[in-house]
Formats: structure tokens, sequence, C-alpha cells
């Protein structure tokens, strides 16, 4: 790999700045390329990137000693990169631990002519036939635009629709009551300096899909010579009947199709989606390379490679997933919304005649936006315009409501 975005001059300087505090870094003559910090605790070099990479790639020198009482961590090492394998060498007391951490899944399309020839190898035909039915129902109802934001941007509109991303993100978390780390202000500050930098030299791409001028689907990806890294994506869940997500992959393929990419990487999580949509499965493993010949490095190694064996038995008994749950119940009480979950049920209704019962009212209205998953279920059933749709209350229930398409209406009644 020529271009890894995870080793490139400009990750690994704003990685620095927002994690290490730009303090010294260590490089290594025996593993090309890459950058060191250290440890706050132990005696161990950490590849800078730690765990928010998607792919880490380096070669090895043989030749050079510097090795000796080291020893050195590298997170996120795909094992589809095909490293040469390590050579156990019997004048040389480097040793290398590779450690399973996380499944990861690809799409591998470099032996498919277009994007729809890789959805047949991959659904049966009523599948195919409901994604098409999804993005046709989504374009009819609403005026849908897909943009893709691959270099030069203005910074204007680069945080314009950063601060969608994060909204998105954090309104999909907190429906779900999980945290999510990626939304930390360390974090976040990180990719968006990241992220900006890196669009200009087309080393990362958003691709964006919009209602009107609004995002409801996001995904950022950074990107290889050849290889498409899907690293976070997230679409507004008022949408979800409308399958955003299945569409933001098709839009994603289509586009690496375009410019002759030859992978669109899922990288690490396993998810049903990634098993329907992937065609190649790999592992992400952990290097941990450590001098045999020291006391002190055979420890620490030996401590690194139980301490992640720990972690990886915790998350297969799904320990992280409940912490999660914990993490956001204990920090995120002022982003909650403390009313409780609203339930609703609804009645199909023949010939609605407008009366003074009920009055005509504006559902963009922020105080109405728990009405728009039930308004977008209705309007995925019957396919219209949105400009078509209107939505009455009624005046003695005011948590009941009216919506009335051209041919079609329907009662929602909330708890």
């Amino acid at each position: 790999m020529k271009h890894n975005p995870f080793t490139s001059a400009s990750y690994t300087t704003i990685w620095l700045k927002h994690f290490n505090a730009s303090k010294k870094t260590f490089t290594f003559e025996f593993i090309n390329g890459l950058k060191f910090v250290k440890h706050c605790l132990l005696p161990l070099h950490v590849y800078v990137g730690k765990n928010l990479t998607k792919g880490i790639y380096y070669n090895l020198n043989y030749s050079a000693s510097d090795y000796k009482g080291k020893t050195l961590l590298i997170y996120d090492v795909p094992t589809y990169f095909n490293l040469d394998n390590f050579i156990l060498n019997s004048n040389s007391s480097l040793r290398l631990i590779k450690l399973f951490q996380y499944k990861g899944f690809l799409m591998n399309i470099s032996s498919f002519k277009d994007c729809e020839e890789y959805i047949r190898s991959q659904f049966n035909s009523k599948n195919r036939r409901e994604f098409k039915s999804n993005i046709r129902r989504l374009e009819d109802c609403f005026n849908i635009k897909y943009s893709f934001l691959h270099g030069n941007i203005s910074k204007t509109d680069f945080d314009i629709a950063f601060n969608h991303f994060f909204k998105l993100l954090n309104k999909r978390f907190s429906d779900k009551q999980t945290n999510y780390h990626h939304l930390s202000e360390t974090k976040w500050n990180f990719y968006k300096e990241l992220v900006f930098e890196m669009l200009q030299n087309k080393q990362a791409s958003l691709l964006i899909i919009y209602s009107d001028d609004i995002p409801i689907g996001i995904t950022l990806n950074f990107h290889s010579e050849d290889i498409l890294f899907e690293t976070i994506t997230v679409f507004d869940p008022d949408y979800y009947k409308f399958s955003i997500g299945k569409t933001s992959i098709i839009k994603l393929l289509e586009w690496c199709f375009e410019n002759n990419y030859k992978i669109s990487d899922f990288s690490k999580g396993d998810f049903d989606y990634k098993h329907k949509w992937a065609n190649y499965e790999y592992d992400f493993n952990y290097h941990i390379f450590y001098d045999s010949s020291s006391i002190r490095s055979i420890l620490t190694a030996k401590f690194v490679e139980l301490f992640f064996k720990t972690k990886l038995f915790l998350r297969e008994k799904n320990i992280n997933l409940l912490y999660r749950k914990y993490i956001y119940f204990v920090n995120d009480k002022l982003k909650r919304n403390n009313d409780p979950e609203l339930k609703y049920k609804t009645e199909k209704i023949d010939n609605f005649m407008n009366s003074d019962d009920f009055k005509l009212i504006d559902y963009t209205e922020n105080k109405f936006s728990y009405l728009l998953q039930s308004l977008y279920v209705f309007m995925y059933a019957n396919p219209e315009p949105i400009k078509n749709i209107r939505v009455y209350q009624d005046s003695k229930s005011v948590k009941t409501f009216i919506i009335k398409g051209s041919k079609k209406a329907q009662k929602v009644i909330f708890n």
C-alpha cells in the first residue's frame, strides 16, 4: 500500500496535537514509516493513532537492531493487507505476537463490472427490488440530493456539514441511550480538524444525502489509492423506513466503480448488515513486538497480551455494551430528553374533512419534532411529495393528529 491515510503526515501530526500535546515521538529503524509515543505508565511504545485508525501497513528492516529492550504495540493491522510474514530469525531476539481483536468486513469489487453486478451477486431479486423501491419512495417523497465531498471545500461549507454530522450522531445515539466515544469533545475536535485537512488532499470524503438542504445521512470515509475505508456512518432515525443506510452503501459502491476503486472496507465491527453486503471477512489484529532477550520487554509484552485478551473476552460477553449504556446514563444526563418516550398508535381514516375540532399546524416547528417519524412512516406507505402533506391537531386532545395526503389520511394518537 503506497498511500495509507492512517500513516500519513496529516494524520500523525493532527493526532499528536490532540492526544499527545505534540510531545516527543519515536521512530525505529527496524520498522519503517511508523511513529510511536510512550505509554504513560508502561515501558511500552504505542503507534500514533492507537485505536482510531482503520488499518495500519508497515515493513520490517531485519538488519536493524534498535528494538533491543523495547516493546512496541501497533493497533488495527488487517490480515487482508498481506504484510510480509514475520521471519523468526535465530540470530535475532525480535519476536512478534499477533493478537486477534475484531472481525472486519469488506466488499472486494475488483472482479465486478459495475454496482448492479455486485449487488446481484449478494442479494436475491426480492432484496434488489426492495432497494430500488426504497430509493424511489425516498425520492418521490422528498427533494433528495446526493453529494460526495472529496477534494477542496471551503471551511464554512465544511463546518456546516460537520455540525450536522454531529447532530445526527448525537440524535442517533441518544435514541439508543448509548454512549458513543467519537462524540467526546476531544475526539470530535480531532476528527473535525483531521477530516477538513484530509478532504483537501482527497484522503478523506463525506457522502451526504440531503432532503432539501438538510443532511439526513452522512458517511465519513478515508482513502488509500484504491481502498475506501467507511469510518463513521449515520442517518436520521426519523427516516428509518426508507432504509437510508442501504442507500448510502449503494451510493458509495457506485462511486467506487466510477473511480476505479477495488475495495470498499466496512472495517471492524460485527453487524448483520456487514455480513449481508460484504463478500470478504478478515481479522483485525494487534501486533506486539518485543525483545526476547529482555526480561522487562517479555513481561511487558505478556501483560499487554493478557490485557487485550481480557478485553476481547468481555466484548464477546457484551460487557462493553453495558458499559457504554452506563457511561451514557452517568455522563450524558444534560443531553438526554427527560420527557418519557412517546409511543403512538395509528388509525385509518376515510374521507377526512377539516372541522373546527382540528387545526392545521406547521409540523416543521421544533415542538412537533416527535411527529416526524410517524409522518415519514405514513409517507413511506403512501408515497407522494411532502409538499402535499397536511397535518392537523385535535383541539380537544392535543396528542391526537391527522396526517392527510392527497389520497389517504391517518389518525396518530400519542401516549
